[in-house]
């Protein structure tokens, strides 16, 4: 009897440990392990795709609601039956798992040839997410490009739309939302680079509506 309840007591003190083990929340040391880790770009990018998919391509760690916590803002191409688009993401570290925090909705614009980084205007502390679909939706006879500031902070999406017809007009579309006159003043000055006659317009324009 003594014996049986010496292997009982070794059996109930194996469990133990074991199910403490696996229960054991991670301590400081783990987490600076983790964030070492995705000092890596290659690690950082691979554990965004296997929260949002293969179709992201772009992440990167910053600031981005103004606080300490480990944040990564992301973009993802979205290529479904009804509908097209761009998607960007921030995601965050619950203990040691990465998840979305907040998303936008699917917007105009494509991955392909644009330009996605973090952005840091002086009257924010903390950092926001630019992206340009550069010359993508541009030929010859003209075209459209789609910028957008992303404010994860504020849930807000700041947006400018120029539009180029050849010999028509070269026009630029700023979203109404945008309070801040630097932010104004910054898609203006990206357009102006290229299309120094470019006319600011109170009202969006709908490119298939016009003959190029």
């Amino acid at each position: 009897m003594l014996l049986i309840n010496k292997y009982l007591f070794l059996l109930f003190f194996i469990s133990f440990f074991i199910l403490n083990g696996c229960s054991r929340k991670p301590g400081k040391e783990d987490i600076k392990i983790l964030l070492k880790k995705y000092e890596s770009q290659e690690f950082l990018l691979k554990k965004v795709r296997d929260v949002l998919g293969e179709n992201v391509h772009f992440a990167v760690k910053g600031n981005f609601i103004n606080n300490s916590d480990f944040g990564i803002a992301a973009a993802k191409e979205i290529n479904k039956i009804d509908t097209t688009g761009i998607q960007f993401f921030l995601l965050g570290l619950k203990e040691t798992e990465l998840s979305v925090i907040s998303s936008t909705k699917v917007l105009r614009g494509s991955l392909t040839k644009s330009l996605t980084n973090k952005i840091k205007f002086p009257f924010f502390n903390y950092e926001l997410l630019y992206y340009n679909s550069n010359d993508y939706y541009m030929g010859s006879m003209g075209g459209e490009q789609f910028s957008y500031i992303i404010n994860f902070k504020e849930n807000e999406t700041y947006y400018s739309h120029l539009v180029s017809i050849s010999k028509k007009l070269d026009q630029l579309y700023i979203s109404k939302n945008i309070r801040r006159k630097e932010i104004k003043y910054f898609f203006i000055g990206n357009a102006k680079r290229d299309f120094p006659n470019i006319k600011v317009s109170s009202t969006d324009i709908n490119l298939d509506d016009n003959i190029l």
